[in-house]
């Protein structure tokens, strides 16, 4: 890892007459909360990361512009790295507002990060969340269906469709979708919960359906 270091040092030295802008920025990814940052801020963390000693700062890159990842090698333009900041942004804040029992505001929020990025399982199903605990099932299931559309193994997403579905009385589809969640991730107490919801409803029915038959 040193000597690695070392070879980018006397590279940055080879290059210190080149233009600031062929010299590539370089993150550490785990070094930092992106909650914290927004895209407007993002050529600030690139002069503070301490790969970037003794190279020129670079002011005003363009979104064309690559950046090395060093832990893991792997390289994004700088208009996508400002999407990745900027949706996790929206939905940290979509998160707030819904904690605070602000819908709307959290509905907004979501919406953005979305829009940012739509490919986010994790904000359709955020969305999908709060029409849920706003008695708008149909909606939500639609945001749940598309999470699982673009990960079908988030066991979340389907324990929450499964929700939705109980909500509607729609207890066969209900259980199918509580059992997919279960056989993704049989360790979590909500997808069991919800599992034991669904078959108390319908053993009351069978129950009260047995005594009128009686």
């Amino acid at each position: 890892m040193r000597l690695c270091f070392l070879v980018w040092l006397c590279l940055v030295f080879l290059l210190w007459p080149a233009a600031a802008e062929d010299i590539p920025f370089v993150f550490n990814e785990s070094s930092y909360d992106v909650g914290r940052y927004d895209s407007d801020q993002l050529v600030n963390i690139s002069t503070s990361s301490p790969e970037l000693a003794g190279v020129p700062p670079i002011s005003a890159p363009e979104n064309s512009e690559i950046l090395l990842f060093p832990a893991s090698r792997t390289y994004k333009t700088v208009g996508e790295i400002k999407n990745e900041f900027d949706y996790k942004v929206w939905q940290k804040k979509g998160r707030v507002f819904f904690s605070q029992g602000r819908y709307e505001e959290a509905l907004q929020a979501f919406d953005q990060s979305i829009q940012v990025n739509p490919k986010s399982a994790e904000s359709w199903n955020y969305k999908g969340i709060v029409l849920l605990l706003t008695y708008k099932y149909e909606e939500a299931m639609k945001f749940f269906d598309v999470a699982i559309a673009l990960e079908p193994s988030f066991a979340t997403a389907w324990n929450n469709k499964a929700e939705a579905l109980y909500a509607m009385g729609r207890y066969d589809e209900a259980i199918l979708a509580c059992d997919r969640a279960i056989q993704l991730d049989s360790s979590s107490p909500d997808s069991w919960y919800t599992k034991a919801l669904i078959l108390k409803k319908e053993a009351h029915a069978a129950f009260t359906r047995a005594r009128e038959l009686a």
